[in-house]
């Protein structure tokens, strides 16, 4: 139960913070945000030891970072640069994850995978179309984050194949999730306007680390029982 208090916890200020931005108290919500993912963080660290623990507190932490970054992204433009850099960073480290917790059944000869990656492949030429020609001197940051992103949601649709359990659908609709956030920011800041953007950016945004967390922590147990 102990464990349970933090995701309680996670979730009421999650809930909040998405409240004051809708109500368009954007200043307010900001203080929330270094207790979102610090929160999901201790939910980690105090549940029982699992193969790729370690890495998953990596990823939050990194993201807990980028949170901290953005919030300043007004005072200068090098906020947003190194806050993008930290959830780039986060973003490897989600890689490797999905990476090292393997395949339990082929996939390559599935087409499912294949029109997956397909449809990936396509989502990456269609932001970058979007997005380059206003992107000016962040054109090659934005370009690799871009693909990181897209090969962190090739990793989960892999997964989602290959992976034995039903928490399988957590983690790819976090991969969608955080993809639709990032492209929420990306569009909203360098391509136009987005209406009601905050809180498109934070809801997908909130979703999409809850559903990693919960989708690797019940993923590892499932296959350290052998289920």
């Amino acid at each position: 139960m102990k464990k349970e208090i933090f995701l309680i916890v996670f979730f009421i200020i999650s809930g909040l913070n998405l409240f004051l931005i809708s109500m368009s108290y954007d200043t307010f919500s900001l203080y929330l945000k270094p207790f979102l993912m610090s929160t999901l963080f201790l939910y980690v660290y105090i549940n029982n030891s699992f193969p790729n623990k370690k890495l998953l507190l990596i990823a939050l932490s990194f993201s807990w970072i980028g949170d901290i970054l953005l919030i300043f992204t007004n005072n200068n433009q090098w906020f947003f640069i190194t806050g993008l850099l930290a959830f780039l960073t986060a973003h490897i480290f989600y890689i490797v994850l999905f990476s090292k917790l393997g395949t339990s059944k082929p996939y390559k000869n599935n087409p499912i995978f294949w029109i997956g990656i397909i449809v990936t492949i396509f989502y990456l030429k269609s932001i970058l179309q979007l997005l380059l020609p206003s992107l000016g001197p962040l054109k090659i940051p934005v370009t690799f984050y871009a693909f990181t992103i897209s090969a962190m949601l090739g990793y989960a649709w892999r997964g989602y194949i290959s992976w034995n359990s039903n928490a399988r659908f957590y983690i790819l609709f976090g991969a969608i999730a955080f993809i639709a956030s990032d492209s929420f920011l990306a569009i909203n800041k360098f391509h136009e306007p987005i209406n009601k953007a905050s809180l498109l950016i934070m809801t997908t945004y909130l979703i999409a680390q809850f559903c990693i967390v919960y989708g690797i922590i019940n993923l590892n147990r499932q296959q350290n029982l052998g289920i």
